[in-house]
């Protein structure tokens, strides 16, 4: 079982507003939506489109591509930046490169595959770091290593964003997983939420966006 964060006639009324940023990502949404692939909610997508026009990110790290929607769209959102985007799973992967390609912004998206923490750490020893934005949307149970990773690369100020640290409820809910099945999700989404809002190195704000959604400014 999984609950909404946000009341379904509320988030249907918020989303009226939602604009795709062009034909190529609506079809590219429409897909992820329609097969249950795992791309960002609409109200997520609009956070980080504030988000990024007030930090204009010239370099961006990515933790989890899935089919390439979110990479597409800090491409096409922010012109000057470079994207450098992770992914473990060779099937999205394989998606991911066809759908970047189609969306005509594979010369400034550069993606890896593997462990986000070891593709980081290869992307550390290739010279590229100073990175200003980070978004983490990838395996739960490693958020907190890929975190670290990731502001080894960071520069000061950069903001990192981490999706759906609320697991449709788990997090909060126990009686939601009465088999305990993903038991260990949820007590490893919990560490890593007590983490990045008492890290030093870290100003964390939470916020019962789509899925919830932290966003942490590196000091």
């Amino acid at each position: 079982m999984t609950i909404d964060i946000v009341n379904s006639e509320v988030r249907n009324f918020l989303n009226r507003s939602y604009t795709p940023l062009d034909s190529e990502m609506e079809k590219l949404r429409n897909i992820g939506e329609n097969d249950n692939v795992p791309i960002i909610l609409r109200e997520t997508e609009e956070l980080l489109a504030t988000l990024l026009k007030l930090k204009k990110p010239k370099k961006i790290l990515e933790i989890g591509t899935a089919i390439g929607y979110s990479a597409c769209f800090f491409a096409k959102y922010c012109k000057d930046s470079q994207v450098y985007t992770i992914e473990h799973d060779e099937f999205a992967y394989t998606a991911a490169i066809r759908n970047i390609k189609k969306a005509g912004v594979d010369d400034r998206v550069h993606t890896y595959f593997g462990d986000g923490e070891e593709q980081i750490e290869k992307i550390r020893d290739q010279g590229i770091n100073g990175f200003d934005f980070v978004f983490i949307d990838a395996s739960k149970s490693s958020y907190k290593r890929f975190m670290e990773s990731s502001i080894e690369v960071s520069s000061s100020g950069a903001v990192i964003v981490s999706d759906n640290i609320l697991i449709h409820g788990l997090t909060v809910f126990e009686d939601m997983d009465p088999k305990g099945k993903h038991r260990t999700h949820r007590r490893k989404m919990r560490e890593y939420i007590e983490f990045i809002t008492h890290d030093k190195r870290l100003s964390t704000t939470l916020m019962a966006v789509g899925d919830g959604v932290a966003v942490s400014i590196l000091r």
